[in-house]
């Protein structure tokens, strides 16, 4: 009683304070007796990171403190339980590869402080599909709903800044249009971008599948659910479009065409459809009925697929954020030629940047702006390999959970599918590692698992 009593008069009369307190202390119970939940409650508050990163400067951002907290809870758990067990997976002898190998890299790296947090990033991702591939599938089933929360909740956000609000950073303005690009709570419109292209193909597809399949609409909940889904999906397509990004318009237009492939029962049915749609829009981009500014930006994304020497091009601020972004890439491919098969060491292009940085661009953005060109800057040829040998092996096994399933698991395999696709495009121009992303990931690969394990060898559709 009385260490009570000093603990609320050390808190004082602040009901603001005391609520806050009371309502860690539910979750921290809340987790400990459903470790999993941590997971959830850091899908959601993951994009947070940039902003409590921008406000206070945390030495762990919420969603870190929540992951944490997830597994010490689930490994309690496992303890009490002597039920201390780690699946395998069907892609984890790749990620085991990948994951070693970058941190053997951090030997011949300049500085092992800036790759250390990279790497653990990535050891993140095999311990979050631990957790998920342990859990009930009901609670597997809520996670999976926590990350499309997720989305909504940053597109509902982006929306709002860029229609709504009518103010938001000058740079974000568009040209010759009263709105400004969105951001959502990464502060940057390119990362937002990314998470609005992995959750939407995933909520289509899911939404898509639970409207249609005659197995499930015996569950009473399934339309709503699928209703709900398909409305996560078009609010991210939604955001995205108003993230004004290059990249990402280009990774949904792939996403969109996996999609079209994948759903529909008869693959040559979606074929006959987008076939239609491409056709539709080759004759809307020639007539003109595209807008302008979309058309512009559209075009201005080509021109960045390529690794010019641009020493000599002079900058205006038409062709700035393009020439910046190119003089990245070259820096890349001059540290690749530098060490071409073992790279500076993961996590260091940031670091190594000044040595290789062309005159006018002397200050690194943290990474390449194309995460093919930073994996083979950073871990050289070997790392590349091995990279490209994870994310081949993760889409086999997503197609392989797309073939054995049906109904609303193979619907939700083919967004999972569109997802992966989505990610490679949109990483020619970006790197989406960033704000606890990888979790998201985390789960998809986790989902691919699942699927399989619930798929029938044999069905085909």
């Amino acid at each position: 009683m009385a260490l009570g009593t000093g603990a609320l008069t050390l808190l004082g009369p602040d009901p603001r304070i005391l609520g806050g307190v009371l309502l860690a202390l539910l979750l921290f119970i809340g987790i400990l007796w459903v470790p999993e939940a941590g997971l959830g409650l850091a899908l959601i508050a993951g994009p947070f990171a940039p902003l409590e990163n921008e406000i206070a400067r945390p030495p762990l951002n919420s969603a870190q403190v929540f992951l944490g907290l997830a597994l010490l809870a689930w490994t309690w758990r496992g303890l009490a339980r002597r039920d201390l067990r780690v699946p395998s997976w069907g892609w984890g002898w790749a990620y085991g590869l990948y994951l070693g190998y970058t941190l053997l890299s951090l030997l011949w790296a300049a500085s092992w402080e800036e790759g250390l947090p990279e790497w653990i990033k990535w050891a993140q991702i095999g311990l979050v599909v631990i957790l998920i591939r342990t859990a009930q599938p009901p609670v597997q089933r809520g996670l999976l709903g926590a990350a499309l929360l997720s989305g909504a909740l940053q597109a509902s956000v982006g929306l709002w800044q860029a229609v709504l609000r009518g103010t938001g950073p000058e740079h974000f303005r568009l040209p010759g249009l009263p709105f400004y690009r969105a951001y959502g709570t990464f502060q940057q419109p390119n990362p937002f971008a990314g998470m609005m292209g992995l959750i939407a193909p995933v909520a289509l597809g899911l939404g898509w599948s639970l409207w249609r399949d005659p197995e499930i609409q015996r569950w009473r909940w399934a339309r709503p659910v699928g209703l709900g889904a398909l409305g996560v999906g078009i609010l991210s397509l939604l955001g995205l479009l108003a993230s004004w990004s290059r990249g990402a318009w280009l990774g949904a237009g792939m996403a969109g065409l996996v999609l079209l492939l994948m759903l529909p029962a008869r693959a040559r049915h979606g074929l006959a459809i987008g076939s239609l749609l491409g056709l539709l829009s080759a004759l809307a981009w020639a007539v003109g009925m595209i807008p302008t500014p979309i058309q512009a930006r559209l075009a201005g994304a080509l021109e960045e697929i390529q690794v010019a020497d641009v020493r000599g091009v002079e900058v205006t601020e038409a062709n700035f954020a393009v020439i910046e972004r190119l003089a990245h890439w070259q820096a890349a491919v001059e540290m690749f030629q530098a060490r071409p098969w073992l790279g500076v060491g993961f996590g260091n292009y940031a670091t190594a940047y000044p040595a290789y940085a062309l005159i006018r661009w002397p200050n690194p953005l943290g990474h390449a702006h194309n995460i093919y060109l930073n994996v083979a800057a950073e871990t050289g040829l070997v790392g590349l390999v091995l990279y490209l040998l994870l994310w081949t092996v993760i889409g086999i096994q997503i197609w392989t959970a797309w073939r054995w399933n049906e109904g609303w698991r193979r619907g939700l395999a083919a967004g999972l599918m569109a997802a992966w696709a989505y990610l490679h495009v949109h990483h020619f121009f970006d790197n989406l590692y960033v704000a606890n992303l990888p979790l998201l990931l985390a789960l998809y690969g986790a989902w691919a698992e699942i699927l399989i394990s619930e798929g029938k060898p044999g069905k085909r559709g």
